[in-house]
């Protein structure tokens, strides 16, 4: 039997994202930013839109809240610099495990966020210490 030289194929991260649910997020945001949960309380119907631009490995990840947009360019496998939601400085690098992309960012906490495809949905899941979040997202054909 010929062994084929072709890597597998990724996923296609491509699209418009809405922010479907959340599960465990209020934890999370406690051990990643270290805020008081209380202090900071998500509201039930918060907006979050991911726009994913993907080229192979080349993504363009554009994230949009009522506080704000932020958007990174990167591609798997090569390290970049940024800055997290608490303004320090962290090293990001990302790979890809199976068909999922995972994303690490060091600085002074470990972040890891691991995106996955599941039929019309993006599973984004979130860890950070003992704290993990997953958010859900649908896929926007309305407004592609």
């Amino acid at each position: 039997m010929k062994k084929s030289s072709e890597q597998p194929s990724i996923p296609d991260f491509s699209g418009r994202w809405v922010l479907d649910r959340t599960e465990l997020l209020e934890e999370y945001m406690k051990q990643s930013l270290g805020t008081d949960h209380v202090k900071h309380k998500f509201p039930k119907d918060m907006t979050v839109v991911n726009e994913i631009t993907q080229i192979g490995n080349n993504f363009r990840v554009k994230i949009m809240t009522r506080g704000g947009v932020s958007e990174t360019c990167f591609e798997v496998g090569e390290a970049w610099q940024e800055q997290d939601s608490t303004g320090d400085t962290c090293t990001v690098t990302s790979k890809w495990m199976n068909n999922k992309l995972v994303t690490v960012a060091e600085g002074r906490k470990t972040v890891t966020v691991t995106r996955e495809l599941r039929g019309e949905f993006m599973i984004t899941t979130m860890k950070c210490k003992n704290a993990t979040s997953r958010c859900i997202f649908s896929r926007d054909t309305k407004n592609k």
